[in-house]
């Protein structure tokens, strides 16, 4: 990644509005950082949860640029500029927008592009990544108290946790607990699957089912052997994973995956990772709708 020069930065943040803006608050973020937003009238956001926070707390014409794992709301997101990918942006290309504050979602970095920012003098609040249907409820009040919206903030806390309880009331009532094993990526048969301490691993638990490859941390390797062992019934894909030759049919007939019931039954179950992996407001939906496919 290109250094950036001082002079370029200085001059950035000597271009960011300053006055006339919407009152913000001063929050403590990930990283420890007291952090005072001051102005909210040109928000950059990094992160798809953060966009759709942002959009229902009344900040979406607040938005002046977005990465690229933001997708929804689309007439919002679509028109605007893209910083790149949240894990790999660079400060110049975000400078150059002059935002007044950056909102970023716990996987923006890498660290030292969020360190350069606060450095030419724009707030950042790194809010933490969601694993849990609370951590979604945190952000959003943090988020909500870094923007002076703390009613709106409310509002949308009131709303999220009835609906959250509400889909947590109909998945305890399904019968049956699916045996989910989420594949990430299928490189020439070497598949990548998650274990626990995942975003797929969380969602997988939310919709009543158990993540047959919970044994492992993280994303790992999946051989054959450890497949057959562990014997899914559902095999969990995102779209990207199977839109290449030979699409599921190819998928469930890899040697990982043919002998177990997953791939002998063809059961699968495709994602959509920015409406059920993200963990944004929509959240109560996505795990009702990932309840509904593991089960049919």
């Amino acid at each position: 990644m290109a250094m950036i020069s001082r002079r370029f930065l200085l001059a950035a943040a000597a271009g960011l509005p300053m006055a006339g803006g919407a009152r913000a608050g001063t929050v403590t973020d990930l990283d420890g950082q007291a952090v005072t937003l001051g102005n909210a009238e040109r928000l950059l956001s990094l992160g798809g949860d953060v966009t759709e926070i942002l959009v229902e707390l009344g900040f979406g014409e607040k938005i002046v640029a977005v990465d690229t794992t933001s997708l929804y709301p689309p007439a919002l997101v679509d028109p605007l500029p893209k910083v790149g990918y949240l894990r790999s942006l660079g400060a110049e290309a975000i400078l150059t927008l002059r935002p007044s504050a950056i909102i970023a979602g716990g996987d923006a970095g890498p660290p030292n592009v969020l360190r350069q920012l606060r450095a030419a003098g724009v707030p950042v609040v790194h809010t933490e990544s969601s694993r849990s249907p609370e951590d979604l409820l945190h952000k959003v009040r943090l988020i909500g108290q870094a923007l002076d919206a703390g009613a709106a903030a409310q509002a949308l806390d009131d709303r999220l946790s009835k609906a959250l309880a509400a889909a947590e009331a109909e998945v305890k009532a399904q019968p049956r607990h699916p045996r989910c094993l989420f594949v990430l990526s299928n490189q020439g048969g070497r598949l990548m699957a998650a274990g626990r301490d995942t975003a797929a691993d969380a969602l997988i638990g939310l919709a009543g089912g158990v993540n047959a490859f919970g044994a492992a941390e993280g994303y790992k390797i999946l051989t054959p052997e450890a497949a057959a062992s562990i014997a899914p019934e559902v095999v969990v894909v995102m779209e990207h994973t199977v839109a290449g030759p030979g699409g599921a049919e190819a998928l469930l007939a890899q040697p990982a995956l043919a002998v177990t019931p997953a791939g002998r039954d063809k059961r699968l179950a495709v994602l959509e990772g920015g409406y059920h992996l993200q963990f944004t407001p929509r959240l109560p939906e996505a795990i009702l709708d990932f309840s509904r496919r593991i089960r049919a």
